[in-house]
Protein backbone atom coordinates (compact mmCIF):
# COMPACT_ATOMS: atom_id res chain seq x y z
CA UNK A 1 0.00 0.00 0.00
CA UNK A 2 2.86 2.43 0.71
CA UNK A 3 3.48 3.45 -2.94
CA UNK A 4 -0.08 4.71 -3.29
CA UNK A 5 0.12 7.28 -0.47
CA UNK A 6 1.93 10.63 -0.38
CA UNK A 7 3.87 9.12 2.53
CA UNK A 8 3.33 6.19 4.86
CA UNK A 9 5.03 5.32 8.17
CA UNK A 10 6.08 1.92 9.46
CA UNK A 11 3.53 -0.25 11.20
CA UNK A 12 0.60 0.94 9.04
CA UNK A 13 -2.23 -1.61 8.88
CA UNK A 14 -5.45 -1.53 6.91
CA UNK A 15 -8.38 -3.95 7.16
CA UNK A 16 -10.56 -5.29 4.37
CA UNK A 17 -13.33 -3.30 2.74
CA UNK A 18 -11.72 0.13 3.19
CA UNK A 19 -12.45 2.54 0.32
CA UNK A 20 -9.98 5.35 -0.32
CA UNK A 21 -10.35 8.10 -2.91
CA UNK A 22 -7.18 10.09 -3.77
CA UNK A 23 -4.64 8.09 -1.70
CA UNK A 24 -1.86 10.21 -3.21
CA UNK A 25 -3.09 13.10 -1.02
CA UNK A 26 -2.78 11.15 2.25
CA UNK A 27 0.11 11.38 4.72
CA UNK A 28 0.10 8.44 7.15
CA UNK A 29 2.24 8.36 10.30
CA UNK A 30 3.69 5.35 12.12
CA UNK A 31 1.51 2.64 13.69
CA UNK A 32 -1.73 3.82 12.11
CA UNK A 33 -4.64 1.39 11.82
CA UNK A 34 -7.69 1.78 9.56
CA UNK A 35 -10.45 -0.70 10.45
CA UNK A 36 -12.79 -2.47 8.06
CA UNK A 37 -15.24 -0.64 5.83
CA UNK A 38 -13.95 2.86 6.54
CA UNK A 39 -14.60 5.32 3.69
CA UNK A 40 -12.02 8.04 3.03
CA UNK A 41 -12.27 10.85 0.47
CA UNK A 42 -8.90 12.62 0.57
CA UNK A 43 -9.49 15.03 -2.31
CA UNK A 44 -8.74 17.97 0.01
CA UNK A 45 -5.76 16.28 1.70
CA UNK A 46 -5.53 14.10 4.80
CA UNK A 47 -2.85 13.89 7.49
CA UNK A 48 -3.15 10.91 9.85
CA UNK A 49 -0.51 11.29 12.54
CA UNK A 50 1.33 8.55 14.48
CA UNK A 51 -0.53 5.97 16.60
CA UNK A 52 -3.99 6.87 15.29
CA UNK A 53 -6.89 4.40 14.98
CA UNK A 54 -9.76 4.88 12.53
CA UNK A 55 -12.65 2.64 13.58
CA UNK A 56 -14.89 0.50 11.41
CA UNK A 57 -17.44 2.17 9.14
CA UNK A 58 -15.97 5.62 9.81
CA UNK A 59 -16.17 8.33 7.13
CA UNK A 60 -13.53 11.01 6.49
CA UNK A 61 -14.82 13.45 3.86
CA UNK A 62 -12.43 16.22 2.83
CA UNK A 63 -14.89 17.47 0.19
CA UNK A 64 -18.52 18.51 0.11
CA UNK A 65 -20.77 19.17 -2.86
CA UNK A 66 -21.71 22.77 -3.61
CA UNK A 67 -25.28 23.95 -3.93
CA UNK A 68 -25.74 26.41 -6.79
CA UNK A 69 -29.00 28.35 -6.83
CA UNK A 70 -30.43 25.84 -4.36
CA UNK A 71 -29.51 22.81 -6.48
CA UNK A 72 -26.81 20.23 -5.68
CA UNK A 73 -23.98 20.17 -8.21
CA UNK A 74 -20.96 18.02 -9.02
CA UNK A 75 -18.70 20.91 -8.01
CA UNK A 76 -17.05 20.56 -4.62
CA UNK A 77 -15.31 22.53 -1.89
CA UNK A 78 -12.32 20.65 -0.46
CA UNK A 79 -10.35 21.25 2.74
CA UNK A 80 -7.82 19.04 4.54
CA UNK A 81 -8.48 16.92 7.61
CA UNK A 82 -5.80 16.43 10.27
CA UNK A 83 -6.03 13.62 12.83
CA UNK A 84 -3.66 14.33 15.72
CA UNK A 85 -1.20 11.85 17.16
CA UNK A 86 -2.73 9.11 19.30
CA UNK A 87 -6.31 9.90 18.34
CA UNK A 88 -8.92 7.14 18.27
CA UNK A 89 -12.02 7.37 16.09
CA UNK A 90 -14.46 4.71 17.34
CA UNK A 91 -16.91 3.04 14.93
CA UNK A 92 -19.27 4.94 12.63
CA UNK A 93 -17.57 8.32 13.16
CA UNK A 94 -17.91 11.06 10.52
CA UNK A 95 -15.25 13.78 10.14
CA UNK A 96 -16.10 16.61 7.73
CA UNK A 97 -13.81 18.72 5.58
CA UNK A 98 -11.48 21.25 7.19
CA UNK A 99 -11.52 19.64 10.65
CA UNK A 100 -8.35 19.39 12.74
CA UNK A 101 -8.45 16.98 15.66
CA UNK A 102 -5.78 17.54 18.31
CA UNK A 103 -3.41 15.03 19.88
CA UNK A 104 -4.80 12.24 22.07
CA UNK A 105 -8.52 12.64 21.35
CA UNK A 106 -11.28 10.04 21.56
CA UNK A 107 -14.20 10.42 19.17
CA UNK A 108 -17.16 8.32 20.39
CA UNK A 109 -19.11 5.94 18.16
CA UNK A 110 -21.55 7.68 15.86
CA UNK A 111 -20.19 11.20 16.43
CA UNK A 112 -20.24 13.69 13.56
CA UNK A 113 -17.34 16.12 13.92
CA UNK A 114 -17.80 19.39 12.01
CA UNK A 115 -15.38 21.71 13.85
CA UNK A 116 -11.85 21.61 15.26
CA UNK A 117 -11.16 19.63 18.45
CA UNK A 118 -8.61 20.55 21.14
CA UNK A 119 -6.14 17.87 22.22
CA UNK A 120 -7.11 15.25 24.83
CA UNK A 121 -10.83 15.81 24.33
CA UNK A 122 -13.63 13.23 24.21
CA UNK A 123 -16.21 14.09 21.55
CA UNK A 124 -19.68 12.57 21.20
CA UNK A 125 -23.01 13.28 19.56
CA UNK A 126 -24.42 14.87 16.42
CA UNK A 127 -23.02 17.37 15.90
CA UNK A 128 -19.97 16.37 17.92
CA UNK A 129 -19.48 18.20 21.21
CA UNK A 130 -16.92 17.90 24.00
CA UNK A 131 -18.21 15.43 26.61
CA UNK A 132 -15.03 14.92 28.61
CA UNK A 133 -11.25 14.96 28.75
CA UNK A 134 -8.81 12.13 28.12
CA UNK A 135 -6.73 11.78 31.28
Amino acid sequence: MRPFFKSCGKGFKIASGVIINKPEKIVIGKNVYIAHNAWINANGGLNIQDNTIIGPFSVLATSKHKFINGVASNQADSNPIILGEGTWLASHVVITDGVEIGKGCLIASGAVVTSNVEGNTIIGGVPGKAIGKVI
